[in-house]
């Protein structure tokens, strides 16, 4: 082999093994409960974003967490816990990461701290077709469910003051609570109000549906685990880069992809 060629085959494989050894090396470097293992706080019941099917857990927190560990060259370990208390648990170190579609807010980052914005919904009130509260204005005097702590619950308390505003554990409890008349209407993310149409048995209809645009969600990491946290950022930058993000949005969500905020969003409220 001439030797420009033997060089810059040298040369080559020294790069290779050099980013080989960056990658595996990377994992030593963040804070984690477990070495070589990303747990991840996750709710249950909430498809399309995380659910389990045929006894496996899928969705699009669920493959976006997967491909997160992956890059980081760590084995993803997931936890349930309900929506309410997930913030806790990343904080108190219960989890390394939280991956439960939770918007970015004030409030919030004074507990813990954000990913750079990973992903963007809506929100969708349903009633039962034969219900007569069919419009937002119908929402008067009625009782609403929505998921305890969570973004819609905020938004209905401060925006429908006629309402009774009545929180559930989670997704699916509001959702049996709707179907057996328990509640007049149900506030549910976008995609899950869409399964739920489209699936129920009992015909439902979307009173309101209302976009996110301004309160993305992020992955949430704890305050004292800064370099878990660029660990992640890089990880979420570069699978918005590469389109990787968008795969995983259509294979689970399914739909046009909304752009995200980059990693300079801050929250306004």
């Amino acid at each position: 082999m001439p030797f420009n060629l033997l060089a810059r085959a040298s040369t080559f494989l020294t790069a290779c093994l050099f980013g080989l050894a960056a990658a595996q090396a990377a994992p030593a470097d963040v804070e984690l409960n477990q070495p070589g293992t990303l747990s991840v706080c996750i709710v249950d019941s909430n498809a399309p974003m995380s659910s389990v099917v045929d006894g496996k857990l899928v969705g699009y927190e669920v493959s976006f967490s997967e491909e997160i560990a992956k890059r980081l060259g760590l084995k993803p370990d997931f936890k349930f816990t309900v929506f309410e208390g997930i913030f806790s648990t990343v904080a108190n170190h219960v989890c390394d990461m939280s991956a439960g579609s939770h918007s970015i807010t004030l409030k919030r980052l004074e507990i813990i701290n954000f990913s750079s914005p990973h992903f963007v919904g809506s929100f969708t009130i349903l009633s039962k077709a034969d219900s007569p509260t069919k419009t937002v204005a119908d929402l008067a005097g009625k009782r609403l469910g929505v998921v305890a702590a969570s973004i819609q619950e905020t938004y209905a308390n401060e925006t429908y003051k006629k309402t009774t505003v009545i929180p559930f554990p989670d997704s699916a409890a509001m959702q049996i609570a709707l179907l057996s008349g328990q509640i007049d209407a149900a506030f549910f993310e976008g995609g899950l109000a869409a399964i739920y149409v489209k699936e129920s048995q009992t015909p439902l209809q979307v009173v309101v549906s209302i976009p996110n645009d301004d309160q993305p969600a992020g992955l949430g990491i704890a305050k004292d685990r800064p370099k878990l946290l660029a660990a992640v950022n890089k990880a979420v930058a570069d699978m918005i880069a590469d389109g990787t993000y968008a795969k995983i949005y259509k294979e689970t969500i399914g739909g046009d992809v909304p752009k995200l905020p980059g990693p300079d969003f801050k929250p306004s409220r």
